[in-house]
């Protein structure tokens, strides 16, 4: 029997949810990678969760899986009237989302905007709150 692999770990800032992703998430069990947006799905869906923060200081390199796994939380997020931002992102993953025409791109019906540092984003969601 195979052990689960840790893909995210969790941290919270009132109610936010931040989202840690570790490693390589491309070398993941798509099993692995099921169960853990399952998990995380279920930590949105929770009353004192409004928004939603991808701290991506970890994580070494993704694929389109796991975009979709990000697009799809962040528009429950949204749906529920929260947000959704990221944090910490590499040149390279910064390349790669804007490529997909899913950083600061208004023209499209999803994009994010980036956040240099997890305090900028805590401190741009807590504002949201105001």
């Amino acid at each position: 029997m195979s052990q689960q692999v840790c893909v995210f770990d969790y941290d919270r800032s009132e109610n936010i949810l931040i989202v840690v992703p570790q490693g390589d998430v491309t070398e993941v069990r798509d099993s692995d990678i099921r169960d853990t947006y399952n998990n995380t799905y279920r930590e949105i869906t929770q009353d004192h969760v409004k928004h939603l923060l991808i701290d991506f200081s970890q994580l070494n390199y993704f694929g389109s899986t796991f975009v979709g796994i990000l697009i799809r939380l962040a528009k429950k997020i949204r749906l529920d009237g929260g947000e959704a931002v990221l944090c910490n992102l590499s040149d390279h993953m910064k390349g790669m989302m804007k490529t997909l025409m899913l950083l600061e791109n208004t023209k499209t019906d999803f994009f994010w905007v980036p956040f240099e540092t997890r305090e900028e984003a805590v401190q741009f969601l807590h504002e949201k709150n105001a």
